[in-house]
Protein backbone atom coordinates (compact mmCIF):
# COMPACT_ATOMS: atom_id res chain seq x y z
CA UNK A 1 0.00 0.00 0.00
CA UNK A 2 1.42 3.54 -0.98
CA UNK A 3 1.84 6.27 1.54
CA UNK A 4 -0.55 9.13 1.23
CA UNK A 5 1.19 12.09 0.15
CA UNK A 6 0.29 16.12 0.17
CA UNK A 7 2.60 17.72 -2.01
CA UNK A 8 2.33 21.62 -1.80
CA UNK A 9 2.55 22.31 -5.63
CA UNK A 10 -0.01 22.60 -8.10
CA UNK A 11 0.75 19.95 -11.15
CA UNK A 12 -0.47 22.05 -13.70
CA UNK A 13 1.81 24.72 -12.53
CA UNK A 14 5.01 22.40 -11.54
CA UNK A 15 4.67 18.95 -14.14
CA UNK A 16 7.88 18.31 -12.55
CA UNK A 17 6.28 17.00 -9.77
CA UNK A 18 4.56 14.22 -11.57
CA UNK A 19 7.04 11.61 -10.51
CA UNK A 20 6.05 11.42 -7.23
CA UNK A 21 2.98 9.76 -8.35
CA UNK A 22 5.49 6.82 -9.17
CA UNK A 23 5.97 6.35 -5.54
CA UNK A 24 3.25 7.58 -3.41
CA UNK A 25 -0.61 7.99 -3.79
CA UNK A 26 -0.41 11.86 -4.30
CA UNK A 27 -2.90 15.19 -3.76
CA UNK A 28 -1.36 17.93 -5.23
CA UNK A 29 -1.85 21.56 -4.11
CA UNK A 30 -1.04 24.58 -3.35
CA UNK A 31 -3.23 24.21 0.05
CA UNK A 32 -4.17 27.05 2.22
CA UNK A 33 -3.94 27.30 5.86
CA UNK A 34 -7.68 25.67 6.64
CA UNK A 35 -7.32 23.34 4.22
CA UNK A 36 -3.93 22.21 6.27
CA UNK A 37 -5.48 22.47 8.83
CA UNK A 38 -8.52 20.41 8.07
CA UNK A 39 -6.97 17.69 6.26
CA UNK A 40 -3.49 16.80 7.13
CA UNK A 41 -3.96 14.24 9.35
CA UNK A 42 -5.04 12.40 6.30
CA UNK A 43 -1.13 12.33 5.37
CA UNK A 44 2.01 10.49 6.08
CA UNK A 45 4.30 12.14 3.37
CA UNK A 46 3.70 16.10 3.66
CA UNK A 47 6.64 18.27 0.75
CA UNK A 48 5.20 22.11 1.54
CA UNK A 49 5.32 25.07 -0.39
CA UNK A 50 6.91 27.84 0.51
CA UNK A 51 3.99 30.33 1.27
CA UNK A 52 2.75 28.87 4.45
CA UNK A 53 4.53 29.23 7.97
CA UNK A 54 4.37 26.09 9.73
CA UNK A 55 3.83 26.66 13.07
CA UNK A 56 3.94 24.26 16.42
CA UNK A 57 -0.24 24.48 16.11
CA UNK A 58 -0.65 23.34 12.45
CA UNK A 59 2.28 20.82 13.18
CA UNK A 60 0.41 19.49 15.94
CA UNK A 61 -2.69 18.58 13.79
CA UNK A 62 -0.48 16.43 11.58
CA UNK A 63 -1.58 13.13 13.74
CA UNK A 64 0.19 10.70 10.93
CA UNK A 65 2.32 12.77 9.27
CA UNK A 66 5.65 10.68 9.22
CA UNK A 67 7.64 11.86 6.30
CA UNK A 68 8.33 15.92 5.88
CA UNK A 69 10.86 16.86 3.31
CA UNK A 70 11.38 21.05 2.44
CA UNK A 71 12.54 21.66 -1.09
CA UNK A 72 14.57 24.14 0.14
CA UNK A 73 17.78 24.76 1.86
CA UNK A 74 16.15 27.46 4.41
CA UNK A 75 13.90 26.20 7.11
CA UNK A 76 12.78 28.83 8.99
CA UNK A 77 8.79 28.65 7.28
CA UNK A 78 8.90 25.49 9.82
CA UNK A 79 9.06 25.13 13.58
CA UNK A 80 11.46 22.54 13.49
CA UNK A 81 10.84 21.86 17.34
CA UNK A 82 7.79 21.10 16.57
CA UNK A 83 9.05 18.39 13.82
CA UNK A 84 10.83 16.89 16.49
CA UNK A 85 7.95 16.86 19.40
CA UNK A 86 5.89 14.91 16.82
CA UNK A 87 8.54 12.38 15.93
CA UNK A 88 8.28 13.54 12.45
CA UNK A 89 11.36 12.57 9.91
CA UNK A 90 12.75 15.89 8.52
CA UNK A 91 14.61 16.64 5.80
CA UNK A 92 15.98 19.55 3.26
CA UNK A 93 18.11 19.71 0.61
CA UNK A 94 20.89 21.35 2.69
CA UNK A 95 21.42 18.22 4.42
CA UNK A 96 23.39 17.03 0.65
CA UNK A 97 26.10 19.18 0.44
CA UNK A 98 27.35 17.32 -2.65
CA UNK A 99 23.55 17.16 -4.52
CA UNK A 100 23.33 21.51 -4.07
CA UNK A 101 26.31 22.14 -5.94
CA UNK A 102 24.47 21.12 -8.78
CA UNK A 103 22.16 24.08 -8.05
CA UNK A 104 22.92 27.43 -8.91
CA UNK A 105 20.09 29.46 -10.00
CA UNK A 106 19.98 31.76 -6.66
CA UNK A 107 23.37 32.97 -7.31
CA UNK A 108 22.92 33.37 -10.76
CA UNK A 109 19.76 35.93 -9.63
CA UNK A 110 22.44 37.10 -7.05
CA UNK A 111 24.31 38.32 -9.95
CA UNK A 112 21.39 39.35 -12.05
CA UNK A 113 20.21 41.84 -9.53
CA UNK A 114 23.86 42.76 -8.96
CA UNK A 115 23.56 43.88 -12.24
CA UNK A 116 20.33 45.24 -12.49
CA UNK A 117 21.19 47.62 -9.64
CA UNK A 118 24.70 48.93 -11.28
CA UNK A 119 23.30 49.47 -14.13
CA UNK A 120 19.85 51.36 -13.11
CA UNK A 121 18.44 48.59 -15.61
CA UNK A 122 14.88 48.88 -14.31
CA UNK A 123 15.32 53.49 -14.78
CA UNK A 124 16.46 52.47 -18.36
CA UNK A 125 13.64 50.04 -19.15
CA UNK A 126 11.28 52.89 -17.82
CA UNK A 127 12.24 55.38 -19.81
CA UNK A 128 12.08 53.60 -23.30
CA UNK A 129 8.36 51.87 -22.16
CA UNK A 130 6.90 54.15 -19.93
CA UNK A 131 8.63 57.77 -20.75
CA UNK A 132 9.33 56.63 -24.62
CA UNK A 133 12.44 58.58 -24.97
CA UNK A 134 16.05 57.03 -26.28
CA UNK A 135 18.07 59.80 -23.97
CA UNK A 136 20.06 58.06 -21.06
CA UNK A 137 22.38 60.54 -20.13
CA UNK A 138 20.96 61.30 -16.73
CA UNK A 139 20.95 57.50 -16.13
CA UNK A 140 24.38 56.50 -16.08
CA UNK A 141 25.49 53.24 -14.01
CA UNK A 142 28.73 51.87 -13.21
CA UNK A 143 30.90 49.27 -14.52
CA UNK A 144 31.85 46.42 -11.92
CA UNK A 145 35.45 46.08 -13.30
CA UNK A 146 37.40 47.14 -10.09
CA UNK A 147 35.11 47.84 -7.47
CA UNK A 148 34.60 46.29 -4.27
CA UNK A 149 32.24 43.45 -3.43
CA UNK A 150 31.76 42.44 -0.27
CA UNK A 151 30.62 38.46 0.11
CA UNK A 152 29.11 37.95 3.80
CA UNK A 153 27.90 34.50 4.58
CA UNK A 154 30.18 32.45 2.22
CA UNK A 155 28.88 28.80 1.68
CA UNK A 156 27.77 27.45 -1.58
CA UNK A 157 26.52 30.36 -2.76
CA UNK A 158 28.61 32.87 -1.53
CA UNK A 159 31.64 30.67 -3.38
CA UNK A 160 29.43 30.92 -6.40
CA UNK A 161 29.47 34.85 -6.41
CA UNK A 162 33.03 35.49 -5.57
CA UNK A 163 34.05 32.88 -8.93
CA UNK A 164 31.34 35.42 -10.80
CA UNK A 165 33.02 38.05 -8.98
CA UNK A 166 36.45 37.24 -10.18
CA UNK A 167 35.00 37.22 -14.06
CA UNK A 168 34.38 40.52 -13.62
CA UNK A 169 37.45 41.58 -11.97
CA UNK A 170 35.89 43.14 -9.03
CA UNK A 171 37.81 43.52 -5.45
CA UNK A 172 36.00 40.78 -3.26
CA UNK A 173 36.10 41.28 0.35
CA UNK A 174 34.63 38.01 2.35
CA UNK A 175 32.85 37.67 5.77
CA UNK A 176 31.37 33.96 7.05
CA UNK A 177 31.23 33.69 10.62
CA UNK A 178 33.44 30.25 10.44
CA UNK A 179 36.60 31.78 9.44
CA UNK A 180 38.03 28.36 7.83
CA UNK A 181 34.80 28.45 5.11
CA UNK A 182 37.49 31.41 3.15
CA UNK A 183 41.05 29.15 3.42
CA UNK A 184 41.75 29.02 -0.56
CA UNK A 185 39.96 31.97 -1.41
CA UNK A 186 41.53 35.07 0.92
CA UNK A 187 44.21 34.52 3.56
CA UNK A 188 42.01 34.85 6.22
CA UNK A 189 37.96 36.08 6.41
CA UNK A 190 37.54 39.93 6.27
CA UNK A 191 36.35 41.31 9.56
CA UNK A 192 32.39 42.33 9.40
CA UNK A 193 32.86 46.16 9.85
CA UNK A 194 36.22 46.39 7.21
CA UNK A 195 33.11 44.45 4.70
CA UNK A 196 30.60 47.30 5.68
CA UNK A 197 33.59 50.21 5.11
CA UNK A 198 35.10 48.94 1.98
CA UNK A 199 32.29 47.52 -0.14
CA UNK A 200 30.81 48.96 -3.01
CA UNK A 201 28.44 46.04 -3.13
CA UNK A 202 27.13 44.38 -0.12
CA UNK A 203 25.45 40.60 -1.08
CA UNK A 204 24.07 38.77 1.39
CA UNK A 205 24.29 34.75 1.66
CA UNK A 206 24.05 33.83 5.51
CA UNK A 207 22.17 31.24 7.01
CA UNK A 208 19.23 32.39 9.21
CA UNK A 209 20.37 32.33 12.88
CA UNK A 210 21.07 33.94 15.85
CA UNK A 211 23.75 35.86 14.68
CA UNK A 212 22.30 36.57 11.12
CA UNK A 213 19.37 38.09 12.76
CA UNK A 214 18.69 41.74 11.32
CA UNK A 215 22.49 41.59 10.70
CA UNK A 216 22.48 44.74 8.74
CA UNK A 217 20.92 47.16 11.56
CA UNK A 218 21.25 50.83 11.53
CA UNK A 219 24.79 49.99 13.39
CA UNK A 220 25.90 48.42 10.16
CA UNK A 221 24.23 50.97 7.39
CA UNK A 222 25.96 53.74 9.00
CA UNK A 223 29.56 51.74 8.95
CA UNK A 224 29.02 51.44 5.05
CA UNK A 225 30.28 53.66 2.24
CA UNK A 226 27.64 56.37 1.22
CA UNK A 227 26.21 55.05 -2.21
CA UNK A 228 26.18 51.38 -1.31
CA UNK A 229 24.51 49.19 -3.53
CA UNK A 230 22.47 46.03 -1.08
CA UNK A 231 21.38 42.29 -2.36
CA UNK A 232 20.05 40.02 -0.58
CA UNK A 233 18.58 36.82 -1.63
CA UNK A 234 19.17 34.61 1.68
CA UNK A 235 16.31 35.34 4.27
CA UNK A 236 14.69 38.49 4.86
CA UNK A 237 15.15 38.52 8.59
CA UNK A 238 18.98 39.05 8.12
CA UNK A 239 17.53 42.84 7.44
CA UNK A 240 15.84 44.97 9.65
CA UNK A 241 13.44 46.68 7.19
CA UNK A 242 12.95 49.90 8.80
CA UNK A 243 16.82 50.37 9.14
CA UNK A 244 17.33 49.81 5.46
CA UNK A 245 14.17 51.91 4.72
CA UNK A 246 15.73 54.86 6.29
CA UNK A 247 18.97 54.41 4.69
CA UNK A 248 17.37 54.56 1.03
CA UNK A 249 15.52 57.83 1.87
CA UNK A 250 18.67 59.42 2.88
CA UNK A 251 20.59 58.40 0.18
CA UNK A 252 23.27 56.34 2.33
CA UNK A 253 22.28 53.29 0.26
CA UNK A 254 21.84 54.02 -3.38
CA UNK A 255 20.29 50.99 -4.44
CA UNK A 256 18.19 47.44 -2.65
CA UNK A 257 17.56 44.36 -4.48
CA UNK A 258 15.86 42.14 -2.94
CA UNK A 259 14.61 38.97 -3.69
CA UNK A 260 13.45 37.82 0.18
CA UNK A 261 11.71 40.34 2.78
CA UNK A 262 10.25 39.69 6.80
CA UNK A 263 6.66 38.40 7.22
CA UNK A 264 6.55 36.35 3.35
CA UNK A 265 5.52 32.79 4.63
CA UNK A 266 1.93 34.03 4.68
CA UNK A 267 -0.18 32.01 1.72
CA UNK A 268 1.42 33.92 -1.27
CA UNK A 269 0.47 37.37 0.38
CA UNK A 270 2.85 40.31 0.05
CA UNK A 271 4.89 40.29 2.42
CA UNK A 272 4.08 43.19 5.25
CA UNK A 273 7.42 44.46 5.20
CA UNK A 274 8.07 48.88 5.17
CA UNK A 275 10.09 47.92 2.23
CA UNK A 276 6.96 46.69 0.01
CA UNK A 277 5.37 50.11 0.57
CA UNK A 278 8.82 52.13 -0.63
CA UNK A 279 8.62 50.26 -3.58
CA UNK A 280 5.07 50.44 -5.02
CA UNK A 281 5.38 54.20 -3.93
CA UNK A 282 5.70 56.08 -7.63
CA UNK A 283 9.75 57.56 -8.19
CA UNK A 284 11.35 55.24 -5.83
CA UNK A 285 12.27 52.52 -9.04
CA UNK A 286 15.77 54.23 -9.16
CA UNK A 287 16.24 53.47 -5.76
CA UNK A 288 14.71 49.46 -4.80
CA UNK A 289 13.81 46.47 -6.49
CA UNK A 290 11.82 43.71 -5.20
CA UNK A 291 11.17 40.17 -6.65
CA UNK A 292 9.32 37.11 -4.77
CA UNK A 293 11.61 35.03 -3.40
CA UNK A 294 12.34 33.15 -6.99
CA UNK A 295 16.19 32.40 -6.59
CA UNK A 296 15.34 28.98 -6.70
CA UNK A 297 12.49 29.35 -9.29
CA UNK A 298 13.83 27.94 -12.27
CA UNK A 299 12.49 25.60 -14.43
CA UNK A 300 15.60 23.16 -14.82
CA UNK A 301 16.00 23.45 -10.94
CA UNK A 302 12.69 22.62 -10.15
CA UNK A 303 13.16 19.20 -11.98
CA UNK A 304 16.20 18.32 -10.41
CA UNK A 305 15.24 19.22 -7.04
CA UNK A 306 11.82 17.02 -6.94
CA UNK A 307 13.31 14.51 -8.53
CA UNK A 308 15.66 14.09 -5.59
CA UNK A 309 12.80 14.54 -3.11
CA UNK A 310 11.22 12.11 -4.45
CA UNK A 311 13.92 9.22 -4.81
CA UNK A 312 15.06 10.21 -1.51
CA UNK A 313 11.71 10.12 0.25
CA UNK A 314 11.24 6.68 -1.90
CA UNK A 315 14.76 4.89 -0.48
CA UNK A 316 14.11 6.15 2.86
CA UNK A 317 10.27 4.37 3.31
CA UNK A 318 10.95 1.83 1.19
CA UNK A 319 14.31 1.13 1.54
Amino acid sequence: MKHKALIGFDINEYPEVEIFQEYFDCDFLEYSENYFSKNISKYTILVPHLYLNLTSELIDKADNLEYLFTPSTGTNHIDLQAIQNNNIKFFCLSDDSEFIKEISSTAELAWLLILAANRKIISLSRRVLTEKSWKNNDIRGSQLRNKTIGIIGFGRLGKMIYNYARSFEMNILIYDIDETAVLGFQKSATDFSDILKYSDIITLHPKLNDTSFEMIDKDALDQMKDGVIIINTSRGDVINSNDLLAALKSGKVKFAALDVLKNEFDSGKIPNDPLIKFALEQGNADKILITPHSGGATLDAHKIVFKYVAKTLRDNIYG
